[in-house]
């Protein structure tokens, strides 16, 4: 399986919902013939040149994993789409691995936070409530007698 980068370019005539639902349809396209690794929706944006007379579009960027023949029949299911001004499918460039390896760490943050135990707090003793003095009390000499040396 190959890697590859799918970028659509939807007309801004829908609402979200509609788009969202367009993005879905498409999701599920990929997912019956290869492996999505990440969804990325970029939101509304200017196009560089107008499009079918429309100057925005919503875009949405796809990388999956799929056998190649398998992008001549995704290049036909968006073909027939009419809420689609442009699309273009190339191979993935970048480090698939580095990629993968992006999202597991995304993936994994969120459920080690939720889990991780709460320290336990040590119970203090009279001797160390003592020391702890102690050593505050030596630390404000020590503070007093060096601004003592510098005054002098």
């Amino acid at each position: 399986m190959k890697p590859y980068e799918l970028l659509l370019i939807i007309t801004p005539d829908h609402d979200d919902n509609e788009a969202e639902a367009l993005t879905d349809q498409v999701k599920g396209i990929i997912e019956n013939g290869g492996t999505l690794l990440k969804l990325d929706p970029w939101g509304k944006k200017r196009l560089a040149y107008p499009i079918r007379k429309r100057s925005e579009g919503y875009y949405v960027l796809y990388i999956f994993e799929s056998a190649p023949s398998f992008v001549a029949e995704l290049n036909q299911a968006l073909h027939v789409i009419e809420a689609i001004l442009r699309y273009m499918i190339v191979q993935y460039e970048d480090d698939i691995d580095k990629l993968k390896a992006e999202l597991a760490a995304e993936a994994e943050p969120s459920t080690s936070e939720v889990e991780q135990p709460t320290p336990k707090v040590e119970a203090s003793t009279p001797d160390d409530d003592a020391e702890a003095e102690a050593t505050e009390a030596t630390d404000n000499k020590d503070a007093e007698a060096e601004d003592t040396a510098e005054s002098a």
